[in-house]
């Protein structure tokens, strides 16, 4: 690298617990792999990074704020932004390639040392990096670890003064890739807690300023709060500051969308201000957004003042339903015109032809979804479902665009509908819910072309019929003798209706498509069970961090709001669109009032288990979750009790108390800062290390036991105070009430209400590796008003150990709990496990069994597997 030709300012920082947290870093770069079969499994991630490695840096000049370079074997030219690490330390590039890519980023920054020093550097990635000092090649990590990344200390040697620190980090992503860099820097090895003694500061050079400005503006910025994720139809979209610390800049606030279209804008021209609005949900178009903080456009294009500060905020035009309305044929049509209108996508042009909108219907959607199958994409079975669900509609009607018809059979013909079958792709096939949606594919796809030869198997389609008949019947017997394995998954139900509402329709075999409409029954059956005002507010064994906060974008909300009208049709429009096309499946009318009752105190206990197969799960072995649920009029708690305590979590949601779409708490073990979909966990969904849990109606123990060197060093709850019509933080307690029900929480290692950054107002923080928490919900009509609420719980004799509670409940009982031994409930152990398949007053039914009953009042239902 060369030196500067002209000098830049400096900006100077501190270390951050020996980490930088200050670098200029660019947008990453990604290369699609082509032909991966030259690439053999299991080592085929390394193998890649090894083929496309470059010994060049590709950075031929020393960064500069908002400098660009074009590295080597790239095609677009990058930008050197400044980029601040939040807490966790991470520079984050995380993203989601439904085909193979080679990832490449690069981070710079100066390490201005007071000395010559030997310091050690612990370069923490995901993938391979590699790392320059003064423009000398200094150290090379070549591991993968594909969500929890890994760290490499090596020993550098610092001038006095300034050390140019380049570091090149990579990744080789299918599907979700979680792409992250740390460097800490200390004089030796040193434990985390103890205080840097290298003296050394990280310098950004740049040109925007000036700095007195600049640092002003970025403190404003930072100050600023919203105070939800999601805003819903005629809600404002809030900015706040601080009482004590205003916002009192001429900024500039936008709204735009995720690709710069600019939607809303206003100044605040100088004034001092606490809160501005920046316009209604249903005034923008529907989806992620962000609310941009930034210099007055003069200053910002003018003057070259170019920082700022993006929230991220989600709009929803429509209304959430909390009590049921109308009639099903009613919201049939209503579900259909709301996914008609969104106007995109494979599923909005299906309703448009259920509801005979024929001019309406676009085929560029079509043909794109179509070249995305031809590739092999991830997800491409969600869509071939929906293409021959198309086909075996609509197909012979006069409408259907006639530009469709070649490719749609020759995409048929040629899709891979099995692991087995040639060639090589980044589909996933392994999980519950891509199982059943590639065998409804073989099954489907066969009986439309029962006597043709399919090019990529050379099968002839009956073959694949009676294949995909074979597995699909497999797979659901699995289904209703022991449930699902991950559990009430508020993603994956959605696609398991897509499948099997697809399999009631078209099957030919009558004992695939029975079986289907009987595992919907069951599987509404605990949608129903486990759903609060609509809201799917269950322990999930896998889900998202949107689709726990709050209600407004579950995959199953518009499931819900079709079946039993208590929801919100959103975007995710695969199952409600499959649901509102379906002809042979009809809800059980005994199902849809369970889902809308609001019992005084129903207490449910249900146990899922199975065994894997290899064939099918790419794994063997047992697996089981035992689950409770407690509901009320004003509330539900749900949790997974003693699930794998201690054991590296992935997407399990294990507890969550549900009042409305808006508010729900819940606790977890982060892994990082960052709510992308591709950590896994990440901020809220998911933990690090699985908590061990147990529930006993309206009281519930999670007790944490985290690694001493646990990333994060903190467990938290998402706590979302503006959803509350009173909250209070008092004596350890958060307390909290909506409607008439109410909740508090606490933690042995104490509690912390978080008023900054991205969940300001919406967290509880309580730092320390060993803790418990303590949830006990309350209720108007047994526990008075708020005020004696709080009371009540303030007075109770409770002990909070390290690792254990013994304590008083508002049920005149008392509670032992903790990382080992049992629940004990006055002096009086409790079952955590083992539990029936299905235990509550609407359903009793062992696992295994070859039938379950289903009984409300004198109406009864029996399931047959």
């Amino acid at each position: 690298m060369t030196l500067l030709e002209t000098t830049p300012t400096l900006l100077t920082f501190p270390l951050q617990n020996g980490y930088i947290h200050h670098w200029l870093a660019t947008e990453s770069v990604s290369t699609p792999v082509e032909n991966l079969a030259q690439f053999s499994k299991p080592n085929r991630k390394a193998q890649i990074a090894e083929y496309l490695y470059s010994a060049d840096s590709g950075v031929s000049d020393y960064p500069v704020e908002l400098a660009k370079f074009q590295p080597s074997r790239a095609e677009q030219e990058l930008t050197w932004r400044m980029t601040t690490c939040d807490v966790d330390h991470f520079v984050n590039r995380s993203d989601f390639f439904y085909t193979c890519h080679h990832l490449r980023c690069w981070a710079y920054t100066i390490l201005e040392s007071p000395s010559e020093q030997t310091v050690t550097l612990t370069l923490t990635t995901n993938g391979p990096a590699d790392a320059w000092i003064n423009g000398e090649y200094v150290h090379r990590q070549t591991h993968f670890a594909h969500q929890i990344p890994a760290s490499v200390s090596f020993e550098v040697t610092l001038a006095e003064g300034q050390n140019h620190l380049l570091v090149r980090f990579e990744g080789v992503a299918v599907r979700e890739y979680p792409y992250l860099m740390a460097v800490k820097v200390a004089s030796r090895q040193v434990a985390s807690e103890q205080v840097d003694e290298t003296g050394i500061q990280v310098q950004i050079p740049t040109t925007i300023g000036p700095l007195e400005t600049r640092e002003a503006l970025e403190k404003t910025f930072a100050n600023a709060w919203i105070e939800r994720d999601v805003f819903a139809h005629d809600e404002y979209i809030h900015v706040r500051w601080p009482i004590n610390e205003p916002c009192t800049r001429n900024i500039c606030l936008r709204v735009q969308t995720l690709s710069g279209r600019i939607y809303s804008e206003q100044h605040t021209e100088g004034k001092t201000i606490h809160e501005t609005r920046t316009g209604r949900a249903y005034q923008f178009t529907e989806g992620p957004h962000e609310l941009v903080l930034m210099p007055h456009p003069e200053d910002y294009y003018s003057h070259g003042l170019r920082i700022k500060r993006a929230l991220s905020v989600h709009t929803v035009r429509n209304r959430y339903s909390d009590a049921p309305y109308d009639t099903y044929s009613a919201r049939r049509i209503e579900a259909l015109k709301d996914a008609s209108g969104r106007n995109t996508g494979l599923f909005s042009q299906i309703a448009k032809m259920a509801l005979g909108f024929w001019p309406q219907v676009k085929t560029e959607p079509i043909l794109e979804t179509l070249d995305k199958i031809n590739q092999r994409a991830d997800c491409s079975d969600f869509d071939m479902v929906g293409v021959l669900g198309m086909v075996g509609r609509y197909w012979e009607d006069e409408n259907f665009p006639v530009a469709l018809r070649q490719p749609i059979r020759d995409c048929i013909l040629n899709f891979k509908y099995w692991i087995d079958e040639p060639g090589d792709d980044a589909m996933c096939y392994w999980s519950e819910n891509h199982q059943i949606l590639f065998h409804t594919c073989e099954i489907l796809a066969g009986q439309l072309m029962a006597d043709e030869t399919f090019s990529n198997s050379g099968l002839k389609g009956h073959q694949h019929q009676e294949k995909g008949e074979a597995m699909a019947i497999s797979w659901l017997r699995k289904r209703g003798a022991g449930g699902f394995r991950e559990w009430d998954s508020n993603t994956y139900f959605e696609e398991d209706v897509l499948a099997l509402t697809h399999l009631v329709d078209f099957a030919e075999d009558d004992d695939v498509a029975e079986l289907a409409a009987v595992v919907l029954d069951k599987m509404f059956f605990s949608l129903a069970m486990n759903s609060f005002r609509g809201v799917f507010g269950s322990t999930h064994g896998r889900t998202y961090a949107p689709y726990i906060k709050g209600g407004y974008l579950e995959p199953t909300a518009g499931t819900s709001r079709l079946l039993w009208g208590m929801g919100i049709f959103n975007a995710r429009i695969l199952g409600t669109v499959s649901l509102a096309c379906c002809e042979n499946y009809q809800l059980p009318s005994l199902i849809e009032e369970i889902a809308v009752g609001l019992p005084e105190g129903l207490w449910s206990r249900e146990r899922h288990a199975g065994e894997l197969e290899e064939w099918c799960d790419q794994e063997t072995g047992e697996w089981e979750v035992n689950k409770v649920m407690y509901k009320t009029v004003d509330y539900m708690i749900c949790s997974a009790q003693d699930y794998r305590p201690g054991e590296a979590g992935y997407q399990q949601h294990i507890w969550q108390a549900t009042f409305n779409q808006d508010a729900v708490v819940f606790v977890t073990h982060p892994s990082c800062m960052s709510e992308d979909g591709s950590h896994r966990p990440n901020f809220w969904h998911g933990n690090v290390s699985l908590p061990r849990v147990a529930q006993w109606k309206d009281a519930l123990v999670a007790v944490h036991n985290m690694p001493d060197d646990d990333w994060m060093g903190f467990t938290h709850a998402y706590f979302p105070t503006y959803a509350f019509d009173s909250w209070k933080t008092k004596s350890g307690w958060a307390f909290a009430q909506a409607g008439e029900g109410y909740i508090a929480l606490t933690a042995s290692q104490g509690i912390e209400l978080i008023t900054t950054g991205n969940n300001a107002y919406r967290e509880l923080r309580s730092h320390g590796t060993k803790n418990v928490w303590l949830c006990m919900m309350g209720r108007k009509a047994l526990d008075g008003t708020f005020n004696e609420f709080q009371q009540k719980i303030l007075a109770l004799d409770i002990t909070l150990n390290e690792q254990s509670v013994h304590g008083d409940t508002l049920r005149n009982e008392t509670i032992d709990f903790g990382w080992t031994g049992p629940l004990l409930v006055n002096e009086v152990e409790q079952p955590i496990s083992g539990f029936k398949h299905y235990d509550s007053p609407f359903c009793q039914a062992e696992l295994g069994d070859e039938q379950m009953e289903i009984q409300l009042g004198d109406q009864m239902m029996r399931l047959r597997f």
